[in-house]
Parts: C-alpha cells; structure tokens; sequence
C-alpha cells in the first residue's frame, strides 16, 4: 500500500504539476517520503529556501526530525503559501507536531514546526485550532523549554503581557533568525509598535520570495510597507507593497501576495479611494473565505470600514466593523479588535447605535489595552472620551493626545483631533474646537487624505474659519458688507435696525442672514456672537474682508 502511495504521489508531483495541492493533500494522509516529497527546506514562518542556505542548528535540528514528521512540515507549508488551504495544513503541522512528541527527537526541529503551527492558527483564528492547539502545548511535557513557553503566551495573547512584548521589540536588534524578527514584529503590528522594529526588519526585508532569507525577508516586507502606513509614509508604503505583491504573484506565493495586497487596500482607504480600495479588498475577500484565512479576510473588511469612514458612510462603517468587532466582545475579535478601536465607536456613535458604542467604550475600559502601546492608548482614550459627558470629553481627548508618541501614528492622531474638535463645536468650545479642526485639516493634508482634509475643512468653515488651500468656488466665506450684517445681528439689533444703519431694506437683510448661515455652519443668529468672537483674535485663518 505505501508503494502504491508514493507513486501516485510521485506522479501527481512530477508529471502533472497543475495538480500539485491534491499530491499534497495525499501526503497528509499517505505520509510521502524520500524522493517523492516535496523537498524545499523551510523554516518556522514558511521561508521556502534550499538547505545550504539554513542556519547550522536548524539543520542540525532537521536531522533529528523524523522523515514523516519533516515530509508533513515541508508540505503544509508549501500548501499553506501556495494555495493557502490552511486548514489542510494546520492539519498536517498538528500530525508532524504530535510525531515529534512521541519520538522525542532534538528542541530545534520541534520548536520549528511548533511555530509553524502557531502561525497557521494565528492565519486562521479558528476556536477549534486555537484549542487543539493549546491542548498540544499542554501534553507536550519538557519538550519546550520555560523560556519558549513564555514567548508561546506572549505570541498567542499579546495583550495580556505587554511588558513581554515590549522586552522583545527592545531585545530584537540582537536577535540572528529572521523568522524570530518577523515573528515578533507581527504581534507588535497590531499595536502599533512597528517603528521599534524598523532596524531589525530592515535587515532581512526583500521582495523576492526565493532572496536569501526567503519567505520571511518577504514578510518583513510586508510588515515594513504597513509600518511606513501607519507613520505616515503612504507613498513609501503603496511603492513597497506593490513590489512586493508583484514578485510574490510571479512566483506564486499567494498567501504572502495577498498579505501585501493588504497594505495597498488600507493606503487606498486612508486616502479616501473608496473604489481601489473595495476592489481590492474584495479580491482578497474572494480568495481568503473559501481557504477560512480569517486574518486576510478581517484586513480586508478592515480596508472596506476605513473607506466607508473617508467617505462620511459612517452606518456602512458600523456594518462593516460590526462583522469582526461585536459590540462588547473583544475576546471574539483579539486581536483584529486592536484595529477598529476608534473606528466602531466613531461608526456607531454617527450611525445612531449609541448603546453599542457605549458597550464597546466599557469593554474597552476593561480589557485594559491601553497599557498596550502608545497608539493603543491614544485609541483607547479618544474612543472613551467620544462616549464620554460633556463634562469629561475636552479632558479625555487632551489626554489621549497628550502622549509624547502620539505623533507616530499621524493618520491615527489627526482622526483624533478631527473628532475632537468635532465634539468640542457641539459644545460650544469654539476656541478649542478650533485648535483641533485647523491641525486636522494640517496633518490630513500632509499626508495626502484629500476626504478627511475637506471633513476638516467643513468643520472650520461651521466655526466661521476659511482653512488655507480650501476651494470655496471664488467665493469669500463673507464679504465686507455681510461681515457687517453679522456683526450688528451678533449685537442683538433687529433685521429694520440694521437695515437703517447701513441704508437697506429689512428684506435685503434678512436675504444676507439667510444666504451666510448655511456657509457659516449655524441655524439662528443667535450663533453669530459664537463664532464672531473666534475669529476677531489673530491667526491664519480669517473672514473675507
């Protein structure tokens, strides 16, 4: 029976190669060895690279792996970058994994497919890989040292030990494997902590799946063109994103394409493309569901809330956040909750769903995420201070902006300062709306946010400022004869009264009033002392003459 086996999997494998994922799922029921199994050498992550080119104790840990249970790494992970079927091959990793447990063979090999295991959980975040996974962890004895146990909950759950992760990010220029490096700038790409790992990514980056450090030189790729997103540099990070996609799709790493499509889909976002974005997020959408790779699949929802945030469609935001954010359930969501803090807040509290906001602003209380990061605090803070009474917002948003890092995240800090100042011209704070809206407009500009930048620009012009660059069709936000109108009705005088001072009839003047206010962003006349008064002191924004 074996015979038969290799030989059908040797010429699936040899002379049929379109169908090279039905010879690997074979394998993993017919255990192929020797000369029929798939043979590049790959590491932890799915690095795919020839056995010369790995580190010493890596081969020298491979020796000691048993054929079957090496046979079942090299092609679940071949499987997983290639076609992405990672339930096919986290089945596979669980067989080679319990393989190696009862053979007892060296800690390197078995460290080896344990974090590949651990990476295809993490791809699927599926309950049932999730436990099945744990349960293995917790039958596997002395086999994995303390020091390894640590890391495996700092991995699995980096919320609950951010003083791990913060130990690892400062110790990672030191450290010599790239899958390690990659490893834990993934878990510190959801807070936010990448630029702490900039040095050590950049020494393995690469673009080309079969370049030196293999597959993770390409996800530290990845993970560098999300770095340059979330500080701002969207050029940068749409250039190396589509490189990297290019060549991965040309050698046909498709996991690892879609993971940089990823990165393209949120720049298109931020930027206010609501249709390259939805494009692409429903290409990665398309592939990732029938394969169960939720992480993809979260990524792209997550590109589809952003546009429908840029695009004011703030209850599509809620609809969309509201698949993989449940109110009040950020255990279901860990850790992609970490990425639509601000967002399902903001979408709810806009569409009208006021008790999931509030619902979500608790359990963010609870779940204590602002110890996590930097940006997880300025997030943290501003979602609160969005549900927060009148009486505790202005002091909330302050907080959450008083971070010494909050400007590494600029798209993160301006959204903030936009809601704030927002809330604070609902309050009446016109002088602190003011601050807020006009270095929102600022930062959004900058970076290149044309639909955030105008939400600015809108929120100025309602506190009666023309913020510079804005297009107001040549028109002045009031002309000298208004600003006069305004004034006087700001005085109290009646419609006739001001009519008499400056020689024209009531009507005339009521036809001033009623064309001025919708410009000005107010109802009533009663406003105009309001916003008159923010305006009279100095700055660069200032009435028509």
């Amino acid at each position: 029976m074996r015979a038969l086996v290799d030989e059908v999997a040797a010429q699936l494998l040899f002379l049929y190669p379109g169908l090279r994922r039905a010879a690997l799922e074979l394998a993993a029921d017919g255990e192929v060895r020797g000369e029929n199994a798939v043979r590049p050498a790959e590491n932890a992550t799915g690095g795919l690279r020839t056995d010369a080119t790995l580190p010493a104790d890596i081969r020298r840990g491979r020796s000691r792996l048993a054929s079957a249970a090496e046979t079942q790494l090299q092609n679940a992970l071949a499987l997983l970058h290639e076609d992405g079927d990672v339930s096919a091959a986290y089945r596979m990793l669980l067989r080679a994994a319990e393989g190696v447990h009862d053979e007892g063979v060296g800690r390197v090999g078995a460290e080896e497919i344990l974090w590949s295991l651990v990476a295809a959980c993490q791809l699927s975040a599926r309950p049932g890989h999730r436990e099945s996974l744990e349960r293995y962890i917790a039958d596997s004895g002395a086999l994995f040292t303390p020091s390894v146990r640590t890391d495996l909950r700092g991995v699995l759950d980096p919320a609950a030990a951010p003083g791990w992760l913060r130990g690892q990010i400062e110790s990672l220029d030191g450290r010599a494997g790239p899958a390690e490096i990659v490893r834990i700038a993934g878990v510190s790409a959801f807070f936010g902590n990448l630029s702490d790992s900039r040095h050590a990514l950049r020494s393995i980056a690469c673009t080309d799946p079969v370049g030196r450090f293999g597959v993770p030189g390409v996800q530290a790729s990845i993970l560098l063109a999300f770095e340059a997103y979330q500080t701002g540099q969207w050029d940068e990070a749409d250039r190396l994103a589509r490189t990297t996609a290019d060549q991965c799709a040309a050698e046909g790493y498709q996991l690892l394409r879609r993971q940089a499509q990823t990165v393209l889909a949120v720049v298109a976002a931020g930027r206010g493309d609501a249709t390259t974005a939805r494009a692409i997020a429903d290409e990665i959408a398309g592939w990732a569901a029938p394969r169960g790779l939720t992480s993809l699949l979260v990524g792209a929802q997550y590109a589809c809330v952003l546009a429908a945030l840029a695009q004011s469609d703030f209850l599509g935001a809620y609809q969309q956040a509201s698949r993989f954010t449940p109110a009040g359930d950020l255990a279901s969501a860990e850790p992609f909750a970490a990425w639509a803090l601000l967002d399902f807040v903001e979408a709810a509290l806009r569409a009208d769903r006021r008790e999931e906001a509030d619902v979500y602003a608790h359990a963010i209380r609870q779940a204590s995420l602002m110890a996590s990061s930097p940006r997880m605090a300025l997030l943290s803070t501003a979602a609160m201070a969005m549900t927060a009474p009148d009486e505790e917002a202005s002091a909330l948003f302050e907080l959450a902006l008083a971070g010494e890092d909050a400007g590494r995240c600029p798209f993160d800090r301006a959204r903030v300062r936009l809601l704030a100042g927002e809330r604070l011209r609902r309050m009446r704070a016109v002088g602190q709306a003011r601050v807020h809206l006009a270095a929102a407009h600022d930062d959004f500009r900058r970076l290149g946010a044309p639909t955030w930048a105008q939400r600015a620009a809108t929120g100025l012009r309602a506190v009666g400022l023309v913020p510079p660059g804005t297009d107001l069709g040549g028109q002045q936000l009031l002309t000298a004869r208004e600003l006069k109108i305004a004034r006087l009705a700001a005085a109290g005088l009646s419609n006739k009264e001001i009519g008499d001072r400056l020689f024209m009839s009531h009507r005339t003047v009521a036809s001033h009033l009623y064309r001025m206010f919708p410009r000005l962003g107010i109802t009533s006349r009663a406003a105009l002392g309001t916003i008159l008064q923010s305006v009279e002191a100095e700055g660069e924004f200032t009435l028509g003459p």
